[in-house]
């Protein structure tokens, strides 16, 4: 009898080596990250925009969507979808084009966290210790919860009012909020925006000061500071009809401060309106916050 032995081939194994690069993240920050009750894409995301910068010994950098999408294999709209949620909540920073995670963790806003608060129903526990959650067990009172932390039924809206006792505007599902005075520099940056566009629509207060809320609490701002440069913006030719949206100027602040404090840039806005005045003259200030 011949015994036949299976030809035998080099099997390749993957180990991961420093050498060939690390990334190099706060422990603090990483802790942060693996703690918060972010959706499966926006997880992806985040860690995928570590890697990006951190990874690369960057704070910040200009990451495109594709590039991402790439590296989580989720598609681009998802990619930018949740890009926009992390940046929302202050988990990502965005200056201009680039983008980076937030090292500021006392500013990460994230509703709905699934370890505070979540109580067990009482469909769930009422289940003998010998019967096991099959298919056929599982109730409709046990798939309440919704995956995304922000959708979650047992979160009231109590319990996010009481979280954020400084929120005088916020959307009911407590996702969007701002101080009052980010609500009175929401009103004053509309009421900008009136005499460029007269017929505009009122916006969301509780969307525009939770933008001028992350704006501050990002570029480390106070509100004056983002009335000075909106007024300038609103008085100037090109950027008036540009700059219409806290969301807008935070996207164009760093521009906008260099051209502001450019002498030659202070030109005229078009015939018809009143002729524009220094940013920082008593006319410009009046029934200012």
């Amino acid at each position: 009898m011949t015994l036949i032995r299976p030809g035998l081939r080099a099997v390749e194994t993957s180990m991961a080596d420093t050498e060939e690069g690390f990334t190099r993240l706060a422990n603090a920050l990483y802790e942060e990250l693996i703690g918060a009750s972010l959706t499966r894409n926006q997880a992806k995301v985040a860690h995928a925009v570590c890697r990006k910068t951190c990874g690369f010994n960057k704070s910040m950098d200009r990451i495109a969507d594709s590039q991402i999408s790439q590296l989580t294999g989720l598609p681009r709209q998802k990619v930018n979808k949740a890009k926009n949620e992390l940046i929302q909540m202050g988990v990502l920073i965005r200056e201009g084009t680039m983008i980076g995670p937030n090292k500021h963790l006392s500013q990460w806003q994230i509703p709905g966290c699934h370890r505070e608060g979540i109580t067990v129903t009482k469909s769930a526990t009422a289940l003998s210790p010998k019967q096991r959650h099959t298919k056929d067990t599982v109730t409709k009172d046990n798939n309440s919860a919704s995956e995304n932390p922000g959708d979650s039924p047992d979160t009231s809206s109590a319990t996010l009012s009481a979280s954020r006792p400084e929120a005088a505007v916020r959307t009911p599902r407590g996702d969007k909020w701002g101080t009052e005075e980010d609500l009175k520099t929401a009103r004053w940056m509309f009421s900008r925006v009136q005499i460029v566009a007269p017929h505009a629509r009122q916006p969301a207060w509780p969307a525009w000061s939770n933008d001028i809320r992350l704006l501050r609490s990002a570029l480390q701002v106070t509100h004056r500071d983002i009335c000075e440069v909106f007024l300038w913006a609103s008085r100037d030719r090109f950027w008036q009809s540009n700059v219409l949206s806290p969301a807008k100027l935070r996207e164009k602040w760093d521009t906008l401060k260099i051209q502001m404090n450019q002498p030659d840039r202070n030109r005229a806005a078009p015939a018809g309106q009143q002729p524009a005045v220094h940013w920082n003259s008593r006319e410009a200030w009046e029934n200012f916050i």
